[in-house]
């Protein structure tokens, strides 16, 4: 079995927020603020009610309804699996709401008034006129509220039964843990037990020289060392004034005592030993690594309490919470953690089932798309979950498209996942550049969280699904509805004609944006390539994607940037040789588009072979020469301005820029 889904209620940040979770992996991923931490904790509420406090006035969504005591409700569903034990459907037995395959038991956690004190509640809020007067009453009452657990359909209001929800064992680790003060020596708990449990695993049965197993031999150097302590006491002084004050009467005080196994497990402590040899202190241990040991401790922890060897007392569904697991680790060490959490998982090696909350690419770029889900904010402050795994349907494209986007979801490109809007691009110049001319006209990427995502022009749809781009109807609520810009080459392109004579497949050839209609007799034409057709199409009725391209005299980046810039200083220095192509010759273009053509055909052809690097050195004098006028292609400005919400359709929010 596994948690299919949580319903949270007047909780936090959440007012009615409703999430589903993956079997095995979760990995939660959102903003600041946006409910990763509520979820974890509202998870603890149910399953690991022990050193967990009660909810206080902060706790309460600050848009609930004060006329009525206020209530926090969290409720879980679990829902049967392929791996289930005779144990799993024991202990949700009471619990069942749905009894057809795949099953479902619910439990529900409340933190309430009880019915008793509410006349009382009711009576005071009459007499207030504020808010504040209103939260005020509100924790004035919190002392009379309880919290309960019930199992099954809520309506019946059955307590679940403590013997059974003790059968579910949870493990939280949050973002502030302090790991080293935990796990030093075996008078911590955690490693105490876990040495108990271990000790004689390997080597009890294994007889020394002598015919003695190890346990033994422990128990006769245990009595030599207690008599050796006693020997050497001078008792008679310690406890002379037993007899001067009459104490002795009732017999004489003596020395006595046995050394157990524990005692000296509690005298244990973890140390580090280098490739040298050398021992250091685990206090003295990266922070970093301290924290995958301590976990390391944890997932034992889990193979000891499922064990056997408890019976009735074995633990039957393991359950991780870790916050930000990145705290402390090198980007290789994320991602190497996550594989291994992921598989391990998977196996259901220890855990059941693991909720981690991250702000690393790192991580989600170890998982793939099935256990990430992002948490977003609408315009209005409401958190809704999305699952960028669903959007793809069974059928083989979708399947394809997913593919390739975990192919190449890597520690970058995953970054797109975070940002509040993301610009896809075609090539390395864009990726340079458009930061640059972004801050000419008053849009800072890096304050609106854009991502500046680099993929190959026929790949733009692939990735777009994410954002709901060419998915069906019903995986719409799926998608993530940040605002995806695709800047995209106009490309044109001519075919020639086929004759009687011709064989073969014609294939359409690129072409100056000035040779479009120059022959029709002999060539058919269109102002833009394949692929921004298919990706217009794709988007149809997407409100959150939207296609930007250069729709008149438009060819590449390059070019589009020297058309509107032809007499720029910036762009044409001594070393970019103006020529007219014999094209531009044979075009009946005005005189003034003529020369823009000239300028912007010369460019390109200077750029060929080294656009990155010449992106580099134009985004350098760009940023050298202030003062010096650059005109933004009009469809790049639109792009820019709508993914920053200066489109007058929406205001901007503050973040980080990902550039990939």
């Amino acid at each position: 079995m596994y948690i299919s889904s949580m319903r949270i209620q007047n909780f936090r940040c959440f007012d009615d927020f409703f999430i589903e979770f993956n079997e095995g992996l979760n990995v939660l991923i959102g903003s600041n603020n946006a409910g990763k931490t509520t979820i974890i904790k509202a998870l603890e509420y149910i399953f690991r009610r022990t050193g967990v406090k009660s909810p206080t006035i902060d706790d309460f969504n600050k848009n609930v309804d004060l006329a009525v005591p206020p209530e926090i409700t969290i409720t879980v569903t679990l829902r049967s699996s392929k791996t289930d034990t005779t144990d799993d459907k024991a202990i949700v037995a009471s619990w069942l709401t749905k009894l057809d395959t795949p099953w479902e038991a619910q439990l529900t956690y409340k933190f309430f008034l009880p019915e008793q004190d509410h006349k009382s509640y009711h009576d005071d809020y009459a007499k207030t006129s504020s808010t504040k007067e209103r939260w005020a009453l509100l924790e004035k009452n919190l002392k009379r509220y309880v919290s309960k657990i019930y199992g099954g359909n809520i309506i019946n209001k059955i307590r679940a039964e403590s013997e059974y929800l003790d059968k579910i064992h949870c493990e939280s680790l949050d973002a502030l843990r302090d790991v080293e003060s935990n796990m030093f020596t075996g008078r911590n708990t955690l490693l105490k037990q876990l040495l108990m449990h271990f000790k004689d695993k390997v080597v009890a049965a294994e007889p020394a020289d002598n015919g003695l197993t190890k346990a033994q031999i422990f128990d006769q150097y245990a009595d030599l060392l207690v008599k050796n302590l006693i020997e050497r006491v001078n008792q008679k002084e310690v406890l002379k004034f037993a007899e001067d004050t009459g104490a002795s009467v009732g017999g004489t005080p003596a020395l006595d005592g046995n050394l157990d196994e524990n005692d000296v497990l509690s005298v244990l402590r973890l140390i580090i030993k280098d490739r040298t040899g050398i021992e250091i202190p685990i206090i003295n241990n990266g922070m970093g690594y301290n924290n995958l040991i301590y976990i390391s401790l944890i997932l034992s922890k889990f193979k000891m309490i499922t064990s056997e060897e408890y019976g009735e007392n074995a633990k039957t569904f393991p359950i991780l919470l870790i916050e930000e697991p990145e705290a402390h680790l090198h980007p290789a060490l994320q991602y190497n953690f996550l594989k291994f959490l992921k598989e391990e998982v998977k196996n259901q090696t220890f855990s059941r089932q693991i909720f981690i909350t991250t702000h690393s690419t790192h991580i989600t770029s170890a998982v793939g798309l099935k256990p990430i889900i992002c948490l977003e904010k609408d315009e209005s402050g409401k958190i809704f979950a999305k699952y960028p795994d669903k959007v793809f349907l069974e059928s083989n494209e979708d399947q394809e498209s997913k593919k390739y986007v975990e192919r190449y979801l890597d520690a970058t490109k995953s970054a797109m996942l975070f940002a509040k809007s993301v610009i896809l691009v075609e090539g390395m110049a864009e990726l340079l550049l458009l930061p640059v001319l972004a801050e000419l006209i008053g849009c800072d990427l890096d304050k609106h969280h854009v991502s500046l995502v680099r993929v190959d022009s026929l790949t733009f749809k692939h990735f777009i699904k994410l954002y709901g781009a060419g998915v069906t109807s019903e995986r719409q609520k799926y998608a993530l509805q940040k605002r995806v810009a695709c800047i995209i080459d106009s490309d044109p392109a001519k075919l020639e004609k086929r004759n009687d004579s011709s064989s073969g497949k014609k294939r359409w050839k690129e072409c100056w944006p000035f040779e479009i209609n120059q022959d029709p007799e002999n060539y058919e034409y269109r102002e833009i390539s394949g692929a921004v057709k298919k990706l217009l199409e794709q988007k149809n009725n997407c409100l959150n994607v939207e296609i930007f391209y250069k729709k008149e005299h438009g060819k590449t980046f390059e070019y589009d940037l020297a058309w509107d810039n032809y007499n720029s200083k910036l762009l044409f220095t001594d070393e970019v040789e103006i020529v007219e192509v014999d094209e531009l010759k044979a075009s009946n273009w005005e005189n003034e588009d003529k020369e823009r053509a000239k300028h912007a055909s010369s460019f390109l052809l200077y750029a060929k072979g080294r656009k990155g690097e010449l992106a580099f050195e134009l985004a350098s004098r760009i940023q050298e020469n202030k003062d010096e006028r650059l005109i933004v292609p009009d469809h790049i400005r639109k792009a820019l301005e709508w993914v920053c919400y200066k489109d007058n359709q929406g205001v901007g929010q503050d973040g980080v820029t990902a550039r990939i």
